[in-house]
């Protein structure tokens, strides 16, 4: 049990220092989180069309061959 303890304890130490803030690349983003957000959400948009159109053009001849 003390050495559960003091390992944890250890391990609080060790890890104390760490800020919230990131340094080097992180520390100036390029953008905003809203702007990163907008533009995610925009290419999700934009994969999910190309997928739904890539299925339909995938499926539309098996559809006319039953017509016939």
């Amino acid at each position: 049990m003390r050495s559960v303890l003091l390992s944890a304890l250890a391990t609080l130490v060790a890890s104390a220092p760490a800020a919230a803030d990131h340094g080097g690349l992180l520390r100036n983003a390029p953008m905003s989180p809203i702007t990163a957000a907008i533009l995610f959400a925009g290419l999700a948009l934009l994969v999910g069309a190309v997928v739904i159109v890539v299925v339909r053009v995938l499926t539309k001849d098996r559809g006319a061959s039953e017509e016939r």
